[in-house]
């Protein structure tokens, strides 16, 4: 299995590696493309589809990997791709109905960090964060916050404070931002269908 990664970035619109107080390339590595395969007769199956695809990012050092639930909810195949190409099969730990947030178990070595969990509460509208999908930098957009409000999915969804930002990422389905502190990124909450990863001065957000 490969991942649809035959496209980049202009460098101009990448994330810098020196403008950042971590290591960029190391955090980047830590999101997964995570694809996954549901039964035709599943109840989720007309509104979210049988095949779906996003995002994830490795949270533990056993390969347990964070992603957004609806890409998982009644999945019968879970497949997670590394930027270098490399698929290893998973299967779904959890959903959790509150956040919205998934988790799936690697079933093999990912050979990828993990990322610190942080949280999203101090993080301010027009804060520049860079928004990543798999595929380390070239996949990484520098963006802006735009807006923290509700956000309400049509899979019956809803998030009290969901993170909007601009210029969207144009391949990422799903993401979950990041924010510098102490000189490392760790992981915040982000809006499903929109992508964010690592900032300049500031945060690091994956999609």
């Amino acid at each position: 299995m490969t991942d649809d990664g035959d496209w980049e970035f202009p460098a101009e619109m990448q994330p810098d590696p020196e403008a950042v107080a971590f290591d960029l390339e190391r955090t980047l590595s830590s999101v997964m493309s995570l694809r996954s395969e549901v039964p035709e007769d599943a109840f989720s199956a007309p509104t979210l589809g049988t095949e779906r695809g996003g995002n994830g990012v490795v949270i533990d050092d056993d390969g347990l990997v964070l992603t957004i639930g609806y890409l998982i909810t009644e999945a019968e195949t879970v497949w997670l791709v590394s930027g270098e190409g490399t698929a290893t099969p998973a299967h779904v730990v959890g959903y959790d109905q509150t956040t919205g947030f998934g988790l799936v178990q690697a079933l093999g070595r990912l050979g990828a960090p993990a990322m610190e969990l942080g949280t999203s509460l101090d993080s301010q509208v027009e804060d520049e964060v860079i928004v990543a999908g798999c595929g380390g930098r070239q996949h990484a957009l520098v963006t802006r916050i735009i807006s923290k409000r509700e956000f309400a999915g049509y899979w019956e969804y809803v998030l009290d404070e969901a993170i909007f930002t601009a210029p969207p990422h144009p391949a990422t389905m799903t993401s979950s931002p990041t924010r510098e502190s102490r000189d490392l990124p760790s992981s915040i909450a982000g809006a499903p269908r929109r992508p964010k990863a690592c900032t300049r001065p500031n945060p690091v957000v994956w999609s």
